[in-house]
């Protein structure tokens, strides 16, 4: 074989093997990394949900903000080194969206990479307390009463927007309402990229637990009527990445969750007949959505409280 085609074939056999263990490092990931910008990446969870959640990360010239940090400290252990795989760059901030676990549960392991970690104002005094109460309350599993109890709290708290500079790359941290009491969203306006936290769902019903869903309905008309919502890129706190498409239509999700569970109450409907008034016809649209069997009845109870004014809600520190 002379030296041209000694040299193509090996070549073609290392493209092979690269291949192979690019797609191999990729299988054993508890999420899938996505470029959806220039230095922009998306992690979204499996389908076994091993991360809990989604994340992201924006690489900058001076450094890296990373955006949540799943639940599990091992998913966090990934995604740093997804994070190393692609650049040196120190990390220097991570931004917790909200206080759920699912979103906080890696932030030390960031932590001990150097980031300095931030969070709306009232995260700070609700993420190892209110996260007992989302995990199960008193009945909550010893292991998760300890992931709870040993999460990391935030350097930094915000109640407003923040500017986070990356040397000329522009990270906007914003205050919305919505969610949690407590929520945060992250854009990257160069790359047309909104981190959205949970304050957005893609076709997986929501967890409205700690939510005022007058607000939220609100926030997501926001994004969706934003300049340029057309071209942006949505990550959503679950679920695959979404268009403003998918925006209105967690929007209209909320609507619906609102409107027919005002129509029960105002017809005397409570308890448990209310939610079976309900139910049936938020099935009928979006019945295919990942966990609605789980979580729409629990929404119906929580928005039917919410509008009597006896919903339970974080308060937040002095």
């Amino acid at each position: 074989m002379s030296r041209k085609p000694l040299l193509a074939a090996v070549g073609a056999a290392l493209l092979t093997f690269i291949a192979g263990t690019t797609t191999a490092r990729a299988a054993s990931l508890p999420f899938a990394l996505k470029s959806i910008g220039p230095g922009v990446y998306a992690a979204i969870d499996g389908p076994e949900d091993q991360a809990g959640s989604n994340a992201g990360f924006i690489v900058g010239e001076t450094g890296v903000v990373v955006v949540d940090a799943f639940f599990s400290p091992a998913a966090a252990k990934a995604l740093l080194a997804e994070i190393r795989r692609i650049t040196p760059l120190p990390i220097r901030y991570v931004v917790n969206t909200h206080y759920h676990a699912d979103h906080t549960g890696g932030d030390a392991v960031f932590r001990e990479a150097g980031a300095t970690i931030i969070a709306h104002r009232n995260v700070r005094g609700w993420v190892r307390t209110e996260n007992i109460n989302l995990l199960g309350g008193a009945g909550i599993k010893p292991a998760y009463r300890m992931l709870v109890e040993g999460l990391a709290l935030p350097d930094q708290g915000v109640s407003g927007d923040l500017t986070l500079w990356l040397g000329d790359r522009r990270v906007e941290v914003r205050s919305v309402k919505g969610h949690t009491g407590g929520d945060l969203v992250v854009a990257v306006p160069d790359a047309h990229v909104l981190f959205c936290g949970d304050m957005v769902w893609w076709r997986v019903s929501p967890n409205v637990i700690d939510g005022t869903v007058a607000d939220w309905m609100a926030s997501v008309a926001g994004f969706a009527a934003a300049s340029d919502a057309a071209e942006t890129r949505f990550v959503p706190g679950h679920g695959e990445l979404a268009d403003v498409s998918d925006v209105r239509d967690f929007g209209a999700y909320l609507q619906l969750l609102s409107k027919e569970t005002a129509a029960a109450r105002a017809n005397g409907l409570s308890g448990e007949a209310l939610v079976a008034a309900v139910l049936p016809k938020l099935k009928a649209v979006y019945g295919g959505w990942e966990a609605f069997d789980y979580f729409a009845p629990k929404e119906i109870g929580f928005m039917a409280a919410e509008l009597a004014g006896t919903k339970r809600r974080p308060v937040p520190a002095p």
